[in-house]
């Protein structure tokens, strides 16, 4: 599904704004759409996706606790609910799937819109969990609403539930950078084991990851590795190039349609329905043929949410732009000819020390990267 606006992608500048964080902190959902901060606020850990001050984020010592706290700031919620592309598309797909009289879970309820959604809908109760402090938003917009009797918020981590029934459905925008970042999917998949009845329905049902290789001089100069080959007041700065490429940050951006090389391949595809916590960490190998004479110089990753049969979310570079954009991995560089082909392998796993961050190892002739996604 296709929805009729959609955010447009942000202009590439030359500069951008980076907040430094202490290396404990996990990954929020980002301010995608402002205006280019570079969505790069780096620490050991990955990025935080968020403007936020310094002696505030200093003051919370429990990393969980920033986690779900950023989820509190209603500038986030915005953010989220004002992404059309995304907004529209689930929507939709509760439109499809409620038929009347259902039993729903929704994990991480935000500001509660899926669950009032859900409500609306037709469902008969609406279970709408959040950890996070805005949890009592959402109670005073459902009853503002009129639909305290369907909907019930609960201030709990997801995985601590337990319905006194089988859940019918179970919704959830649970989808982070390269969808998985955030670690969410599996407090998901835990509260589906205890929640959801045999044969229920899951929402999104499916997930699918894409790469595709990139050549992309704008892209890899202004927002990459490549920038310091720039002269910087008479400064030689050039054999950083190949030590950002070490550090193997994937960043988050608009890619062009236009500077793929070769169509995306899928890495995994995951039935949400059956999915264990575990089957995201996945390793292989995809083949591109080169449709241009290029330069490689990085790959660019993306989701397809599968929401309902007749709803999908494309978050890809031919798609209307998202908050979530796209993942972009800067990598060394290698000369293709139309017609070429060239295998990557490829491995993801949860990073060995920030919880809520991937890695993934890419690896394209002689030469390999293993990135923080996160």
């Amino acid at each position: 599904m296709r929805p009729s606006k959609s955010i447009r992608p942000i202009k590439r500048s030359r500069w951008s704004i980076a907040l430094i964080l202490p290396n404990f902190f996990p990954e929020c959902h980002s301010l995608a759409c402002q205006k280019n901060l570079d969505n790069r606020a780096r620490s050991t850990v990955g990025y935080v996706h968020r403007a936020t001050s310094l002696h505030r984020v200093n003051r919370i010592k429990n990393p969980m606790d920033f986690y779900f706290n950023c989820y509190s700031e209603f500038s986030l919620q915005r953010l989220m609910v004002s992404d059309q592309p995304r907004t529209d598309a689930f929507a939709a797909a509760i439109k499809e799937i409620i038929k009347g009289e259902e039993r729903v879970i929704d994990v991480g309820t935000g500001t509660g819109l899926l669950a009032m959604l859900a409500a609306k809908a037709g469902a008969k109760k609406v279970y709408a969990l959040d950890q996070a402090n805005i949890a009592q938003a959402a109670r005073d917009a459902v009853e503002k609403n009129h639909l305290s009797e369907q909907v019930e918020v609960i201030n709990i981590n997801a995985t601590e539930f337990q319905s006194a029934e089988p859940a019918d459905v179970i919704i959830s925008e649970w989808l982070g950078h390269f969808a998985f970042a955030e670690a969410m999917f599996q407090d998901v998949v835990i509260c589906r084991d205890k929640n959801l009845k045999e044969g229920g329905t899951m929402l999104p049902s499916g997930i699918e990851l894409m790469i595709a290789p990139l050549s992309s001089p704008l892209l890899y100069e202004e927002e990459g590795p490549g920038f310091w080959k720039r002269d910087v007041h008479g400064i030689d700065y050039t054999h950083l190039e190949i030590e950002e490429l070490k550090q193997a940050l994937a960043s988050k951006t608009f890619v062009l349609a236009e500077d793929l090389i070769a169509p995306g391949k899928s890495l995994l595809s995951l039935d949400l329905a059956t999915a264990t916590s575990s089957d995201p960490w996945q390793s292989g190998e995809v083949e591109f043929t080169i449709e241009r004479d290029g330069i490689l110089d990085g790959f660019v990753g993306w989701f397809i949410a599968q929401l309902s049969p007749l709803v999908r979310l494309d978050t890809g570079p031919d798609q209307p732009g998202t908050h979530w954009q796209q993942s972009y991995f800067p990598f060394p560089k290698i000369a293709l000819k139309k017609g070429q082909t060239i295998t990557l392998k490829y491995a993801l796993s949860p990073h060995p020390v920030e919880s809520r961050s991937l890695e993934l190892k890419l690896a394209a002739g002689s030469k390999e990267l293993t990135y923080t996604i996160g």
